[in-house]
């Protein structure tokens, strides 16, 4: 007689299963460091093409000017002492240098929009349509690994800085950048005489500044012209970023007695404290950083761009040897100024 027999499927058991995903979270884990570190690279390279883009716009400009850009339009610099109560009290409607290459990176019809040389910022902030397109992102002007804001909020209480722009009644916020045009290599830009003598600027941008590549006497490929600057560094401290066109310093967003120079920081970068340093929310503000691992990238006078290492050498020059740029001692130093006349060496 013949016996039916009956198959029967085998399951998973519960052990199996167990072992099945610590594998699979295994395999993740072994993977996701990878896939990050991808993610990063691609964002690095659109960072650097990005600022290869401003190197380019800076060369166009300069080829229809036969000047880099300003750093920023002042109508009262803080170029004596004299002048120095009139810088305190704030500028309505202070443009930045990036507004000045909107037409070389296919922004021109934001450029004719602002039409910068007859209309103050303030007036455009006044106007509905033109803020609005003030306050539009601009890819060339944001570097991907940086988890800050379309729109700049930034302010420091008690630096008093306020990257926030107004029309002279409201305060608003306008798009974020991440790039910051080189001012100086201590801790001033365009500074007055006042007690101390801070002396010139001897970076590339400045307020009202027109420097020409001649004038770039260390070489164009041993100046820096443009670095970052983040916004959220290190993803929790709070630097401030900059703003893309300009800012606008007024007593009636803040009693600062650095109403001008201390927002000319908005649009313009310093080497104080080196790179990626946290040292407190003015210096931070004043310097240069990036969520890129190690460094930040600069683009140099001659349309180069590098990435500096965090690390590179760097010695805080003091207010007091401003003007003598002879005595600047470090490699980030000379690289940001254009005419101390010393040899560079690696970087």
């Amino acid at each position: 007689m013949k016996k039916n027999r009956t198959n029967h499927t085998r399951g998973f058991t519960l052990i199996e299963l167990l072992v099945v995903i610590a594998i699979i979270a295994i395999l993740i884990a072994l993977l996701l460091p990878a896939v990050q570190q991808a993610r990063e690279a691609a964002r690095r390279s659109q960072c650097k093409n990005s600022m290869k883009q401003i190197g380019l716009a800076m060369h166009n400009y300069h080829d229809a000017f036969n000047t880099l850009p300003p750093g920023y339009i002042t109508k009262t610099p803080c170029s004596s002492a004299a002048l120095w109560s009139g810088c305190n009290q704030g500028e309505l409607g202070v443009y930045g240098w990036a507004t000045f290459l909107l037409p070389y990176i296919d922004q021109a019809p934001l450029y004719n929009l602002l039409n910068a040389g007859s209309v103050t910022l303030d007036q455009n902030l006044a106007n509905a349509t033109v803020r609005q397109a003030l306050q539009s992102p601009m890819p060339v002007f944001l570097c991907p690994s940086d988890p800050g804001p379309n729109l700049n909020d930034f302010a420091s209480a008690s630096d008093n800085y306020d990257f926030n722009v107004t029309d002279g009644t409201t305060a608003y916020q306008i798009a974020r950048s991440d790039y910051v045009m080189m001012a100086n290599a201590w801790d001033s830009t365009t500074p007055p005489v006042y007690a101390i003598s801070y002396g010139p600027a001897h970076g590339v941008g400045y307020a009202n500044s027109s420097i020409r590549f001649r004038d770039i006497l260390d070489g164009s490929s041993n100046t820096i012209l443009v670095g970052e600057r983040a916004y959220i560094y290190k993803g929790a401290n709070k630097i401030g970023g900059a703003n893309v066109i300009g800012f606008s310093a007024s007593n009636n967003v803040q009693s600062s007695s650095y109403a001008r120079k201390g927002n000319g920081m908005a649009v313009l970068g310093l080497t104080y404290n080196g790179i990626n340093a946290v040292a407190g929310a003015e210096h931070d503000v004043r310097g240069f950083s990036s969520n890129h691992v190690g460094g930040a990238h600069f683009v140099f006078c001659d349309g180069s761009v590098h990435f500096l290492s965090e690390n590179i050498d760097y010695k805080r020059g003091t207010v007091s040897v401003a003007t003598h740029v002879q005595d600047i001692d470090s490699t980030f130093q000379r690289l940001a100024v254009r005419d101390d006349g010393q040899v560079v060496g690696e970087f």
